[in-house]
């Protein structure tokens, strides 16, 4: 198997598994203001599984990312990796890509430092998840005008699944009353109010 074998298979496998750990975190993140699991899984519980998600989901899309600029058959420049619009090939496509990446990178970098921001941390990481929400879509447009084999029955079949499951939790988030407050180890109060929404 040669080098662009190779570098086909990492780039759609890394980007496919970072779709689908997308997917899971924004599923995870429905679920957080659902009681739908009930006593099977406690909100602290979730919100761990969440953030564990979106951590891996940025590391698999930053493994697709480098290994584009490796592709032997069509290289890219970190530039055209990284800013909207400057990829010779399918622009449009690629360009969905990087502006997924960037709308997911705020809600990271503020998840981090919202305990230490106290209440305008919690109003500055609800505007910024509406951006990751944002990035779902865009991810999903990215996948589907780029990936080579994205119309294959199974990338198909992967794509109506993953879509259907969010369906499924925004309807239930919609007639699943959200769970109450909740005391995590430490003695620190896990509020899911409207202004910490996921």
């Amino acid at each position: 198997m040669g080098n662009v074998a190779w570098t086909w298979l990492g780039i759609r496998a890394a980007g496919i598994t970072a779709w689908g750990l997308l997917t899971a975190v924004v599923l995870w993140g429905i679920l957080l203001r659902t009681r739908i699991l009930g006593h099977a899984a406690s909100p602290t519980r979730l919100l761990d599984l969440h953030r564990w998600l979106g951590a891996v989901a940025l590391s698999f899309l930053a493994i697709h990312m480098v290994l584009l600029l490796f592709d032997a058959y069509l290289p890219f420049t970190i530039a055209q990796v990284l800013i909207p619009g400057l990829s010779s090939w399918e622009t449009f496509a690629v360009a969905l890509g990087s502006i997924a990446f960037w709308l997911l990178i705020p809600v990271s970098i503020v998840g981090r430092f919202r305990p230490r921001l106290k209440n305008a941390g919690a109003s500055l990481f609800q505007r910024t998840h509406w951006l990751a929400y944002a990035a779902w879509p865009v991810a999903t447009m990215h996948y589907v005008l780029a990936g080579t084999d994205a119309l294959a029955s199974w990338s198909l079949a992967l794509l109506i699944a993953g879509a259907g499951l969010l369906v499924f939790g925004l309807i239930a988030r919609g007639f699943i009353p959200s769970p109450g407050p909740t005391r995590a180890a430490g003695s620190v109060v896990i509020r899911t109010a409207p202004t910490a929404r996921r």
